[in-house]
């Protein structure tokens, strides 16, 4: 009598992980500023209206920025006055919007009250579930270099 010996696939482990693929996006700086309108009363109109009209032209032009744009917006609240929120496609690209708004000689009547950076992700939930269940079909071990 002859015996089959019989292979059994080898055991998957199907615990699949707990997050999702993402893809990265824009890195975003937000600033929020309190306004010193102690110093700004005193100031003549003129001058008052010069540091509107550079400012008005480098937002401007951070606002209609092709590779990203910035904002500026009125807060509520004590976090302060104004904030700018800056898109941009790097930390490098944010750090010189930075430095842009700082030369700004409305910069001189602005105080920094809390900012933070962040980055846009794109959860690809639904397509990471069919992929990583893909993978365990056709029997890749979580975690191994063939899954990565």
């Amino acid at each position: 009598m002859s015996s089959t010996r019989m292979t059994r696939p080898q055991a998957v482990s199907t615990e699949l992980p707990p997050v999702p693929l993402t893809i990265e996006g824009y890195s975003v700086l937000h600033q929020m500023m309190r306004f010193r309108w102690s110093a700004w009363r005193p100031l003549r109109a003129s001058i008052k209206n010069e540091i509107v009209q550079e400012a008005s032209s480098a937002l401007a032009k951070m606002e209609q920025n092709a590779t990203g744009q910035s904002g500026l917006y009125s807060l509520l609240g004590h976090k302060g006055d104004l904030m700018f929120v800056h898109f941009r496609q790097s930390f490098d690209e944010l750090n010189q919007v930075e430095l842009r708004l700082a030369r700004l000689k409305l910069s001189d009547y602005l105080e920094p009250t809390t900012s933070y950076l962040s980055v846009i992700e794109l959860g690809l939930y639904e397509s990471s579930i069919k992929t990583y269940n893909e993978l365990v079909e056709r029997g890749v071990e979580p975690h191994s270099s063939e899954w990565k």
